[in-house]
C-alpha cells in the first residue's frame, strides 16, 4: 500500500535554485502543515509545507506530490533532486 500523506510527516521538498546559479536545486526537509481536500480521491497528492533551509523556514502551499520514474524513464538513480521538477515534494529516499 502506497504512503498517503498525513499532517506532521517529514518529507522532501524540491527547491527551484536561483536564476543566477547561487544556489542549485536541492532537496530540503519539509513537514507536512496540511492536506488539501483535493488530493482525496482524485490520485493528486496536494499538501501544505514548512520548509526548512539551512538560512531559514517558508511555507507553502498547494505543492503537488511527484515520485521519481527512475532509470528506465530517463531519471537519475539516487539522483535527489535531479529526478524532481522544482516546487514539488517526494517521500525520502532509503538509505543503506
Amino acid at each position: 500500500m502506497p504512503q498517503q500523506p498525513s499532517v506532521g510527516r517529514l518529507v522532501h521538498y524540491v527547491s527551484y535554485g536561483t536564476p543566477g546559479g547561487e544556489y542549485g536545486k536541492d532537496c530540503r526537509a519539509a513537514v507536512i502543515t496540511e492536506v488539501s481536500p483535493e488530493s482525496k480521491g482524485e490520485g493528486r497528492e496536494v499538501v501544505g509545507l514548512a520548509v526548512l533551509n539551512p538560512e531559514d523556514m517558508f511555507f507553502n502551499r498547494g505543492c503537488e506530490h511527484h515520485e521519481a520514474e527512475g532509470d528506465d524513464k530517463g531519471g537519475t538513480p539516487g539522483g535527489g533532486a535531479l529526478n524532481h521538477p522544482g516546487g514539488t515534494w517526494h517521500w525520502p529516499e532509503r538509505t543503506g
